[in-house]
């Protein structure tokens, strides 16, 4: 999601979310102390406003804080339940943002009848699951791995890199649109 995220801030910001997230996969690599972690967390906290919109790109940037948010705090204190909520909130911003380039048709389908399939940004969130998950198996390791190899963090990093290049290039209409 970094790579929306760069599409709706200044640069400063994307550099240091793009810093931090770099330290997370540094962290899961066993390349680094979880120090670097705690620090963008605490200027993540100070910085955090409330004065945030609640629609357009600052919604979704917002959220998209929210998720490096969290994956600096599971460096420090690994949880898979943690883990889980941003794969969902993901889903749930993509889903929003497929709604969106959809042109936004609501549709009431009735009991019974065959839903839509889900729209290309979640379908390819879904494609990018499953090759994680693909990598884990292949390395012999489950989703609870206590230790992940670096090599492995480095294919599910340059994976999850690709897809985000995908999203941010579907949404660049969305978010001009809506900044």
């Amino acid at each position: 999601m970094l790579d929306v995220y760069a599409g709706m801030v200044e640069e400063d910001e994307s550099d240091w979310a793009e810093a931090s997230l770099a330290t997370v996969w540094e962290v899961v690599a066993a390349e680094s102390d979880s120090d670097a972690c705690a620090e963008a967390l605490e200027v993540m906290e100070a910085e955090s406003s409330d004065e945030e919109g609640d629609v357009g790109s600052a919604f979704y940037a917002a959220r998209i804080l929210d998720l490096l948010g969290l994956a600096l705090e599971s460096a420090l204190r690994p949880d898979f339940t943690k883990a889980e909520f941003v794969a969902n909130t993901a889903e749930t911003l993509l889903g929003s943002l497929d709604f969106t380039l959809s042109g936004e048709q609501s549709v009431i389908y009735r009991p019974g009848e065959q839903l839509p399939p889900p729209g290309p940004l979640v379908s390819r969130d879904v494609a990018a699951d499953a090759e994680f998950f693909e990598v884990l198996r292949g390395a012999g390791l489950r989703v609870d791995a206590p230790v992940v190899p670096a090599a492995v963090v480095s294919e599910i990093r340059r994976a999850s890199r690709e897809a985000g290049e995908e999203y941010a290039r579907a949404v660049r209409g969305v978010i001009s649109d809506q900044g």
